[in-house]
């Protein structure tokens, strides 16, 4: 496991959300949590503060892939150096009658994981959109007092905190809910891979677009017995109709070899980190 010396260390706040607490499990007595209103508002800021990383959210077992980080990590020289995985509980905050409630807040991905919950408990409500899980019950509180009937899915900690409030815990739609978390820096040099840890992960774009090659990308990976983690496409920014592909790997001894032969084939590969699981 890596050692985290870091100064700074960037994550969507406020204070509570699921990204301040997968950032407190690599803090130190030395480091200062720093939150920002926005995931890419974190990934910017690691190249104007020294000695500082981030900790944002990839990938929900759930709803899937947080889109927006994942197409920033390729945009910036960004370096992934660990995961965090996260169990994700939710609850439901409510001020008057649920049935009489007309706007509940959440953040989207709390809607996400939520959905089925949310049919049946309040289908007559309308949802307003908050920075994060924790603003989601600071514009409840807000709210309290202008409007007899108002919810919230807030983060099961929040909810704990008002018990009058708590209408219902755990409401998340699946109980193995969780969230992978990456811990990224500035900096994308290749020397510094270390395919001893436990994954690594690429960014793979065609030059062209023909029959077969994703079966030739597969190949490569099966020719050095390594097994993919992950493997999804998305819509290219440079090219209409084009698609790129993430990709997880399990890395073995044959890793940098694949790699290797990768950088020499009909394809644009890009390694965005070589990292382990340290929670």
């Amino acid at each position: 496991m890596p050692e985290f010396n870091y100064l700074s260390i960037l994550t969507l706040g406020p204070a509570g959300t699921f990204s301040d607490e997968a950032a407190k499990k690599i803090s130190s007595p030395a480091s200062i949590i720093t939150y920002t209103h926005t995931f890419a508002e974190a990934l910017f800021m690691l190249s104007r503060v020294p000695q500082s990383v981030a900790v944002v959210p990839i990938e929900n077992s759930v709803a899937g892939i947080v889109d927006q980080v994942q197409d920033l990590l390729v945009g910036g020289n960004l370096n992934v150096v660990a995961e965090i995985k996260l169990p994700v509980r939710y609850a439901l905050l409510v001020h008057g009658c649920l049935k009489e409630v007309t706007t509940h807040f959440a953040h989207p991905q709390a809607i996400e994981q939520t959905s089925n919950f949310a049919a049946r408990h309040f289908p007559q409500s309308n949802v307003v959109f908050s920075n994060s899980n924790v603003d989601s019950g600071v514009r409840f509180f807000e709210s309290v007092h202008k409007n007899h009937s108002v919810a919230a899915i807030v983060p099961g900690s929040f909810a704990e905190k008002y018990p009058e409030f708590l209408f219902e815990k755990d409401i998340q739609d699946y109980k193995s809910n969780t969230t992978r978390f990456l811990v990224v820096e500035t900096g994308n040099d290749e020397s510094k891979f270390d395919y001893s840890r436990q994954k690594t992960s690429l960014f793979i774009e065609f030059k062209e677009d023909r029959a077969g090659l994703l079966y030739e990308l597969l190949s490569i990976f099966n020719r050095f017995n390594i097994n993919l983690c992950r493997l999804e496409s998305r819509p290219s920014k440079e090219t209409p109709w084009f698609y790129v592909f993430y990709v997880d790997f399990t890395n073995n001894q044959y890793s940098q070899q694949c790699l290797e032969e990768l950088q020499n084939s009909p394809f644009k590969c890009k390694i965005l980190g070589s990292y382990s699981l340290i929670a």
